[in-house]
């Protein structure tokens, strides 16, 4: 059986490299949509190169879309009104793409905030009943966090969002921080995917000079190792035998001055014994690299 998948990525390097690899899975996976949600100029430059990879890959008719442009409810604003400019058209679309899957088919992997997803899901409810599942990538749950001490970039970016996802009854994987920390493009890592860049112009080659770039201090690098949890909830839809972690109920905090964005485990007697999410702590690092270099260098032509 075909499994469709829908990407929902934030602009980079990182995205650019998930989408490339995403070209390569085999036939029983296929790529149904996309989207990138962040600023609208890097957005539209991140849609653009995504069309183009899919127009040379042969796969012109997969949508790519904008995101919702911002949370679900303002940074420090009361009530629940949506940000200015969050018209929903980011969400109506990824209903579309869901509603146009066969029930109980399609995963979406959610590299970014979860805001165009939880949009979906309460403007169109019956989507879920499309949903194989959602792979998100946040939290962090025994390790710092990387906005706040307490709180993962995505989740801190609309914790109302990943508390309605979590609240709908649909399947739920969280990749958290404690589970990527290590996953990085390291000298080591980048050194095979030279051969990427043997052609400049060819997609793969414009794809290792991002990764390049961003390892080197641009695109959000640090100039050592790039972090590569973007690809975390592709390979972990695809290849989950990479990954262990174990059911959880888990809670994000909304409301605190200090914890805002901060996710957490309930125990059982606290939140009715019902666990909705399955939380990876760990992953094989080593393998797990592997498996994204192979699947980049096979866009090598």
């Amino acid at each position: 059986m075909t499994r469709p998948i829908i990407l929902d990525l934030t602009p980079g390097a990182q995205a650019a490299a998930t989408l490339l690899a995403a070209l390569q899975l085999p036939t029983h996976v296929r790529l149904a949509g996309m989207l990138f949600s962040g600023e609208a100029t890097e957005v539209g430059v991140a849609m653009a190169h995504a069309r183009d990879m899919l127009d040379q890959h042969g796969l012109a008719d997969v949508g790519v879309y904008a995101g919702a442009p911002g949370p679900m409810v303002p940074p420090y604003g009361a009530g629940r009104s949506l940000s200015a400019g969050n018209d929903g058209l980011g969400a109506a679309h990824l209903v579309q793409a869901i509603r146009a899957c066969p029930p109980d088919s399609v995963s979406v992997c959610c590299s970014g905030p979860l805001s165009t997803l939880a949009l979906a899901l309460v403007q169109a409810p019956d989507v879920a009943g499309h949903l194989h599942g959602v792979v998100m990538a946040g939290g962090a749950f025994h390790v710092p966090g990387n906005v706040t001490t307490v709180a993962e970039r995505n989740i801190a970016a609309d914790p109302e969002a990943a508390s309605v996802v979590l609240g709908m009854d649909v399947p739920v994987t969280l990749v958290p921080l404690d589970c990527t920390a290590r996953f990085v493009a390291d000298g080591v890592w980048m050194e095979p995917l030279a051969a990427m860049g043997h052609d400049p112009a060819s997609v793969a080659g414009r794809v290792h000079a991002d990764l390049v770039a961003a390892r080197m201090g641009r695109g959000g690098g640090n100039g050592v190792d790039l972090a590569l949890a973007a690809a975390t909830p592709l390979l972990a839809r695809v290849a989950p035998a990479l990954f262990s972690g174990h059911l959880a109920h888990v809670a994000v905090e909304c409301r605190g001055t200090f914890t805002r964005g901060m996710t957490v485990i309930q125990l059982p007697q606290h939140a009715g014994g019902q666990p909705n999410a399955l939380v990876l702590e760990r992953m094989s690092v080593d393998a797990a690299r592997g498996v994204l270099r192979d699947l980049l260098l096979a866009a090598v032509k």
